[in-house]
């Protein structure tokens, strides 16, 4: 059963590091304050909004000691960049502003010139960064890490991991569409999660698909919300970090099913990045990791999902 006989049902929910959260738990009492004491420590080691994070304080080059939270996005950070040819990269952070959808945007209605791309492609490169002694060893004086394609999904995993710790064996946490189900819902059966359509330029959510998901984590990356127009036509917020440039790509969007959201949340976005074929290949060389990648063709969408993506 969904609760056990000294367990409530919670819910919670509210905004976020830019976004909206809702999470819906038992546990022998409330965990709300515990909730929003892990989301506020997810944001002070990983937020590129809040100037006294140690994310921060290492992309202005403070030098501080870094502390396990940052050490376990940057292992994964450059394990997934590693597993992509470098398709995923957090080091993208300053091409992210060049291009008008960071932090910190420098972009009108102009594309940036080969050489300003050039001039921070230079800092660009998880794979010649690494700590030593609890302290970042940058590629270069400019390189800044924006872990926000996978801070959020390890928030989801911190608020999840939280919940576990305290007895809760049922819940759901959503933190900007991003979930890890543990359990079983209110019917005792498994999580029921819509996945959106990818239809360009709606807020709306209009279902394209819902998928039962029980113990396992699905993050969603695209870029059919997130994109600009500029003079030389719309372009999205995915970059691709050997060119310096945004991707141009029919892949609407990919939903990746993983044991944690850190690392669906990081493998979709270097699934948008990747031709399909080498993105489904390399979803099927990970063991417990499925993918739905949805392709644009002509005024609809074609399906590609692995080989044992939930589809019911």
């Amino acid at each position: 059963t969904f609760a056990s006989c000294n367990s409530k049902n919670y819910n919670n929910s509210g905004a976020v590091w830019g976004t909206t959260y809702n999470i819906t738990y038992t546990a022998p009492h409330d965990l709300s304050d515990s909730i929003i004491a892990v989301m506020r420590q997810v944001e002070d080691e990983l937020s590129m909004f809040a100037p006294s994070s140690t994310v921060s304080r290492v992309n202005r080059g403070d030098n501080p000691d870094v502390c396990q939270m940052f050490i376990d996005v940057f292992n994964l950070s450059q394990h997934i960049s590693q597993l992509s040819g470098g398709a995923f990269d957090p080091t993208v952070g300053p091409l992210t502003n060049l291009w008008g959808f960071g932090y910190k945007s420098t972009a009108d209605s102009m594309q940036p010139t080969q050489s300003q791309i050039d001039s921070v492609l230079i800092a660009v490169g998880i794979a010649d960064c690494r700590i030593e002694n609890n302290k970042v060893i940058k590629k270069h004086p400019s390189t800044v890490f924006d872990f926000s394609s996978v801070a959020k999904g390890y928030g989801v995993d911190a608020v999840a991991a939280m919940l576990s710790r305290n007895g809760s064996t049922d819940f759901l946490v959503e933190i900007g569409g991003e979930i890890v189900a543990h359990g079983h819902n209110r019917r005792g059966q498994d999580w029921r999660v819509q996945i959106d359509s990818p239809v360009m330029g709606s807020d709306s959510h209009i279902s394209m698909l819902v998928i039962p998901i029980s113990n396992a984590a699905v993050a969603t990356s695209g870029n059919y919300r997130n994109y600009r127009e500029t003079s030389a036509g719309r372009i999205g917020h995915t970059l691709n970090p050997h060119t310096g440039r945004p991707v141009e790509t029919s892949t609407a969007s990919v939903t990746v099913v993983a044991p944690d959201c850190a690392t669906a949340d990081a493998l979709a976005t270097a699934c948008m990045v990747m031709p399909l074929d080498s993105a489904l290949s390399m979803i099927e060389s990970l063991p417990s990791v499925e993918a739905l990648i949805a392709v644009a063709s002509a005024d609809t969408f074609t399906l590609h999902p692995t080989t044992k993506f939930p589809v019911h």
